[in-house]
């Protein structure tokens, strides 16, 4: 199988500046950190491109990359006591799922997966914010297939308590 070029991943970064950043907004809630995160995943990227063995598997193995980053930043954070949350933003929220509207109960479900342990919104960010199958989730969240549905299933059961059966989920 080829491998990726230089010029190839700088195109993909071109395509994928939008999501990545939504993506690493949806965990840092600060434009300067989530701009800086993936800024950091995109050389960090471009430092491990050798690795990437399937380039088919790009936007997966760099969606990794990023959530791995952004997880360091909040523990970076956290050590620092600093707030895992800063001032949000709704307008920078990532893409809500087809059909939802930005209302009051779509910010109310945002804010509880905002909520979540970092692995249990990990999970909840890329197969519904970023509409990845399982298999890309927990590849890109560098867990097996059961463990991502095992997080997938415990971080939505902890939705339907903080937002009601009749909600979203």
């Amino acid at each position: 199988m080829g491998r990726i070029t230089v010029e190839e991943y700088a195109d993909f970064v071109r395509e994928d500046q939008q999501r990545a950043y939504r993506l690493a907004y949806g965990y840092l809630r600060s434009r300067e950190d989530a701009l800086d995160a993936v800024q950091e995943a995109v050389a960090s990227g471009l430092e491990r491109l050798d690795s990437l063995r399937e380039p088919q598997r790009l936007r997966t193995w760099f969606t990794r990359i990023l959530v791995n980053e952004c997880l360091d930043m909040l523990r970076r954070r956290k050590r620092r006591g600093g707030d895992a949350s800063l001032d949000a933003d709704p307008g920078l929220m990532p893409a809500l799922p087809d059909g939802a509207e930005r209302s009051t109960e779509a910010l109310a479900v945002y804010q509880a997966v905002e909520e979540l342990p970092p692995k249990l919104r990990t999970v909840v960010l890329l197969r519904f914010f970023e509409d990845m199958t399982l298999a890309e989730v927990a590849e890109s969240a560098g867990c097996t297939l059961s463990t991502a549905k095992s997080r997938l299933y415990r971080a939505l059961g902890i939705l339907r308590l903080k937002l009601g059966e009749e909600d979203w989920l």
